[in-house]
Parts: C-alpha cells; structure tokens; sequence
C-alpha cells in the first residue's frame, strides 16, 4: 500500500514538472508580440530622423555660400569700374599754361599777362568747326589763357568793323537781345569732352532741356552797350551770378575788343567737384560774334560768328568742345 502510495505522488509529481514545462512556450510567445511593439516605437524614430535631414540639408547652405564666395573672382569685387574710354575728336591736343603772375582784368590783354595764346587760323579745325560766314579771317581773333588751383583765366580778342549801335538796357525781355550784339558765349565742362558722359544719345546734339538739366556743363554770354557798360547773361548754370565771378568787356570802336574774364572753378558746373592740377582736362568752347546781327525766328543770313570748337551755336554738343590739358 505504502509502496502504491509512493507510486501515485512521483507520477503526480512528474505530471506537474510536465505542466510547468508546457507554461514556458507561452510566456515566450509573448515576446514576439512585445518585439512587434517594437517597431511601431522605432517606425516613429524614422519621422524624427526623417525632419533631421531636413535641417541638415539647411546646414550645407553655408557651404554652398563658400564655395560661391571662393567661385567669385575676388579682383572684381575689389576692382574699380574700368575708366571711360574717349572717343576721337578733330581736334589738335592744346594745353593752358600755369599763371605766372595773375592778370588784371581790366578789359585789356597782352602776351606777357597770360600763359598761353591760340591765334585764330581757319585751317584749324578748333576754329572752323563751328564757323560760320564770310571773311572771318579779317577779324583776327585770339584767346588768351592762363590758370591756377582758384581761376581760370580768359580773354577773347577780336577786332570789329563797325561801331556799337544797340543801346538798351531791357536787353533781356526787348530786342536787341544779347544775341543780336557784338558778343561772345563760351561753354564748359570740367572733365575731357571726349569722354562718352558729353556725348549725345543721337550722336549729333543734345536736346536743349537734356542739356540744360544734365548739370555737365555752363553756359554764359558777355557783352557791352556802346559805352563799356556790361551786359551779361547766363544760360546753363549761374557763374555770372557768382560773387568772384569778375569780367569787363574793352569796348572798341573800329579796333580790338577784348572780353576778359576771371572764372572761378568752384562756380562751374553747378559747384561739381573739381581740382585744378597740371594733367586734368577741361572742355572749352566759344562763339565770338563779331558783327550786330538781327535775330529774329531763322538767324540773320549775313551773321559772322568765329567759333572756337562747336556745340553751343545752334545746337548743344559738350562732345564738341575743345579740350584743354592743364599744364605747369
């Protein structure tokens, strides 16, 4: 019985070794489906990830800007704008010698008071551009020049073939206007006319607002009743207007006139920005009416007017002008 007994509790005891045996498999099983949890916490990873590209595509942007910078020519930056290349005039090169001694300017001049004289020549295309009329070569004209860092310094000599006739002093609203007298009109242009800024948009002439407005050049007439006293006028700018603007006109009856002027360079171009050295190039131009005209609305056909350069009787050119190199 006992021995029965002791049969029964070992097979019991081995059927429970048995059972516990069969639990473990299950209790693997699970993993699995904790292993399957899994995934769906790293497949939320790869969003996280996925907006780290995102932000690191951003980051090679400094890259790229370096390797543009490194692609960009450094000269260039640093490079100033290439200077204007002028063009060709039919000009011979003429220069302005420094003063000496200061002229006076009283109405006269002389070889000795200024540094420099161009004597008219009807050969020369600075004078023959802008001529016009009949036997300008009997009224001898020359201009005398001389400069320093404050003035430019400025005599027009012409000898006349008639008196003074025009005697108003309403000159400006009444005929005869300054154009219709004995006068001279000159122009300037504080750089080398040549250079491409002075040349008109159509290759022959400025549009007289265009050139008015541009502020490139200044314009002025000069002239006398028949006594000396003076008549003046501005056209572009207001250099007459200046206070150390000074000129008087030596009026003559059947021999030279002299139109001498003191100009100072701060004056022109509406006050633009200018030093005068030895090397530096002005645009210089004038139209010495040598004979009382009748302007009315077509010019006087009999009009003489010795020019030097062009661009400033009839039409507006500052590419016209004569250039004059400032030397010592």
């Amino acid at each position: 019985m006992k021995k029965l007994l002791a049969l029964t509790l070992a097979v019991m005891m081995l059927f429970t070794l048995v059972a516990c045996a069969s639990e473990t498999p299950e209790t693997s099983s699970q993993a699995p489906a904790t292993s399957s949890e899994a995934p769906a916490t790293s497949s939320e990873a790869p969003e996280a990830s996925s907006e780290e590209p995102e932000a690191s595509s951003e980051e090679p942007a400094p890259e790229s800007s370096e390797e543009e910078s490194s692609e960009e020519p450094a000269p260039e930056s640093s490079e100033e704008p290439e200077p204007e290349e002028p063009v060709e005039n039919p000009y011979d090169e003429l220069e302005i010698g420094k003063a000496t001694t200061v002229p006076t300017i009283d109405g006269v001049a002389t070889e000795d008071e200024y540094a420099t004289v161009i004597y008219y020549d009807e050969l020369e295309a600075h004078w023959n551009l802008g001529s016009s009329g009949e036997g300008l070569d009997v009224y001898d004209v020359a201009v005398y020049l001389s400069w320093d860092e404050t003035y430019l310094y400025s005599c027009v000599q012409v000898i006349v073939g008639n008196e003074r006739t025009y005697d108003n002093t309403d000159f400006t609203a009444n005929r005869p206007y300054i154009f219709d007298r004995r006068h001279v009109m000159s122009a300037i242009v504080l750089g080398d006319p040549c250079l491409p800024k002075y040349q008109p948009a159509d290759g022959e002439s400025w549009a007289w607002g265009d050139a008015y407005n541009s502020g490139l050049g200044t314009e002025w007439s000069l002239s006398a009743q028949p006594d000396g006293s003076p008549i003046k006028a501005d056209h572009f700018g207001a250099l007459t207007t200046s206070t150390d603007f000074s000129f008087v006109v030596g009026v003559s009856d059947l021999d030279y006139e002299y139109y001498e002027q003191k100009i100072p360079w701060a004056a022109l171009n509406g006050g633009a920005a200018f030093t005068a050295a030895a090397g530096e190039k002005i645009g210089y131009a004038f139209v010495a009416c040598v004979e009382e005209v009748d302007i009315t609305e077509d010019t006087d056909p009999d009009a003489k007017y010795v020019c030097f350069g062009a661009g400033i009787n009839g039409y507006k050119n500052f590419g016209e002008y004569v250039g004059l190199t400032l030397v010592d």
